[in-house]
Formats: C-alpha cells, sequence, structure tokens
C-alpha cells in the first residue's frame, strides 16, 4: 500500500509541475500581450482581435494549470488541449501560427532562408499570429517541448490509472475471498 501511495504520488507531482510550468506560461503571456499594449503602438480591429485570441490562449493556459491540481480526468484533458494548440508552428503564404506558452524547444525548417532552425526557451511564452501579412519569411516548426509535455501527462495518467486499477481489482478479490469464506463457514 505504502509503494502504491508512493508511486501515486511521484505522477501526481509530475502533473503539478505540468501544471506550474502552464501557469507561468499563461501569467508570462498575459504579461507580454499587456507590455506590448502599454508600448503605444497603432491598434486596428484585426490586432484587437489577435490579442483577445491571445488572452483567451494564456488565460485557458493558466486555467489548464490550476485544473492539473485538481484529481479529475477532465482536468487532465485541458491540459492535453493546451499542449495540442502548441505543437505546429508555420508561416507561409501570409499567415502565420506559433503559440506556446510555459516554454518551448522549435526544431525545423526555414523555407525562406533554407536553414534547419533550433528556438529554446523555458518558462517563457511566445507568439506570432498574422493574417496576410506581407512578411516573407515561411517556417515549418515542430514543438519538441509540447510533445514531451504531453507525454509527461500522458505516461504520469496511464500509471496513475494503471495502479488504480490494481488495487481497486485487489480490494475486490479480497472482499471476494472473504464473502467466499463467510458463505462457506454459514453453510457448514
Amino acid at each position: 500500500m505504502n509503494n502504491l501511495n508512493e508511486t501515486l504520488k511521484s505522477k501526481r507531482n509530475i502533473l503539478k509541475a505540468v501544471g506550474i510550468i502552464e501557469i507561468i506560461g499563461g501569467l508570462s503571456g498575459i504579461g507580454l500581450i499587456f507590455w506590448l499594449l502599454l508600448q503605444g503602438f497603432q491598434t486596428n480591429s484585426k490586432l484587437i482581435l489577435v490579442f483577445l485570441f491571445l488572452l483567451a490562449f494564456y488565460g485557458f493556459s493558466i486555467f489548464a494549470g490550476i485544473e492539473l491540481f485538481k484529481k479529475k480526468e477532465k482536468s487532465i484533458n485541458y491540459s492535453r488541449v493546451l499542449q495540442y494548440f502548441q505543437i505546429f508552428a508555420i508561416s507561409f503564404g501570409g499567415i502565420t501560427y506559433l503559440l506556446s506558452s510555459g516554454g518551448n524547444l522549435f526544431v525545423g525548417y526555414n523555407l525562406t532562408k533554407n536553414t534547419l532552425e533550433f528556438n529554446f526557451s523555458i518558462l517563457a511564452s511566445e507568439f506570432q499570429i498574422d493574417i496576410f501579412s506581407s512578411d516573407n519569411n515561411s517556417f515549418v516548426y515542430l514543438n519538441l517541448w509540447a510533445i514531451i509535455l504531453l507525454n509527461l501527462i500522458e505516461n504520469s495518467t496511464k500509471k496513475i490509472n494503471t495502479e488504480l486499477e490494481i488495487e481497486k481489482e485487489k480490494k475486490e478479490n479480497y472482499l471476494k475471498r472473504i464473502n467466499e469464506s463467510m458463505n462457506i463457514t454459514l453453510n457448514e
């Protein structure tokens, strides 16, 4: 029983660490947005929509991180969704999508420069959202950090569920044996 508690605590601590990363990422993303707004550049309706989307994304990051501290299956799904949003970054034909919350390890190819690129940041957030921009920089990136966090989430969740299922079966078998022995005693 003690081994079970240690295993569950270890795996839940991993989920809490991912939650802390998501919370810090969300806070740094919101801080970055407000810092940009305070720079005093002109905004238009397109930029306001992008900022609202980013506020929602980073707010969701904070929410998903907080939810990981709860011991509910649906709480883990929020973090899965958050990480899926961050796996790919792409810029092509004037449309750019790059989101990260809580760090990134982008590995990819810059089509404009014909170079392999690496970009790493920890406990930070980054975004580039452009629609129909004149920027000629085209790239395709894979965020290994998001994949690592997804892996941690999946492995921890799987181990927790397996251990809880084993413990449940042990209890059921124990109760079944007690009931069988009680029936034998009563029938004699």
